[in-house]
């Protein structure tokens, strides 16, 4: 055990170094070095992480050694127990970030993601990841996605989705990633806007069979908390929830979900000829309506099965065809359909 914690030490030192000017002295061999270590660092996670007596030994050690190293370090962001499972992945970061770091070891992380991935044993796809948030340094961030999102927050996005997947293909690691949104949460305070941006590139980062237990996650805990679903959706643009619901038939529930709970806080002002919101959780009708109207536009299949859906809800609101009655009545008339 005292060999365990002793590493620990060494590979938390090591990371800490590589955010710091001390990386000017590395070279092709330290940097070799530096990834083994990290991908030791990474075994341990796994070897241990469903072991009680050593766990809580190698969380005390991360403890201790965070702490002194948070004395010398102002800067110096802790490692948690989870943290170790993407071990490389937060070293490779870290080089990418660092001014200090020589050019011979950027080039050298930065060839033919192929060559490095084989040279450094790292997951292709976390280097392609991570390549791409190094190319996000070198450039202006105005730039948009496909989706609408910025490039930042699909880099950040992305990163957050890797690390949810890597700790949930890892049985007992629910609670850690729970962990983690809960902190992306509490440290957006204020920045809302931006923290579900984030959410859908990581939910936009899913795309396969595989990362659909990422995906189911990522909505599970945001219906856990109180109004998060509704707010993620009337945060994003239409656009974007519309790329969401295509890619995702779990999401594509949840947001008709919140799209029949907005409908619900709607009621019709018969003065005025017009719905109007019943309460600040709501949107407005035109608001409303564009995002069927985007639903609809999307092409096949999803403009059938959002078609089906409000002929449905239409009929079973009691298939009224006066304006004013039943808002599904309104909405198909808004919409042509």
């Amino acid at each position: 055990m005292e060999a365990l914690l002793r590493h620990l030490k060494n590979i938390l030192e090591l990371l800490a170094v590589s955010q710091t000017d001390g990386a000017r002295e590395w070279d092709h061999h330290t940097v070799q070095r530096a990834f083994q270590w990290a991908e030791y660092c990474e075994q341990l996670h796994s070897r241990f992480q469903s072991n009680p007596t050593v766990r809580s030994a190698l969380e005390s050690g991360l403890n201790d050694t965070n702490q002194r190293l948070q004395e010398t370090l102002p800067s110096y962001s802790p490692v948690m127990f989870s943290d170790l499972a993407q071990c490389q992945h937060k070293l490779l970061v870290h080089l990418l970030r660092n001014p200090y770091a020589p050019n011979s070891v950027i080039h050298m992380l930065c060839p033919d993601p192929k060559i490095a991935a084989q040279e450094f044993q790292i997951d292709q796809s976390s280097f392609i990841t991570c390549r791409s948030a190094f190319n996000l340094l070198c450039c202006t961030l105005d730039r948009n996605t496909h989706a609408g999102l910025q490039v930042e927050v699909e880099v950040r996005g992305k990163l957050l989705g890797k690390l949810l997947n890597s700790l949930l293909t890892r049985s007992g690691n629910d609670e850690y990633a729970r962990t983690v949104l809960d902190s992306i949460l509490r440290d957006s305070a204020g920045k809302m806007e931006s923290l579900y941006d984030i959410i859908a590139a990581a939910l936009l980062s899913s795309n396969d069979e595989k990362n659909a237990v990422t995906q189911n996650f990522i909505l599970a805990w945001l219906r856990d908390h109180d109004g998060c679903l509704s707010k993620l959706c009337k945060t994003l643009s239409p656009g974007v929830c519309t790329v969401l619901s295509r890619q995702s038939p779990e999401f594509k529930q949840a947001y008709w979900g919140v799209l029949k709970q907005w409908a619900s806080c709607l009621e019709y002002d018969v003065l005025e000829s017009v719905w109007v919101p019943t309460s600040d959780a709501s949107v407005t009708f035109n608001v409303l309506a564009d995002r069927f109207k985007d639903l609809l536009n999307s092409g096949p299949p999803l403009k059938e099965d959002t078609d089906t859906e409000l002929k449905a809800l239409k009929l079973e609101s009691g298939d009224f065809n006066v304006k004013g009655i039943n808002i599904w009545t309104d909405l198909i008339i808004q919409l042509k359909l």
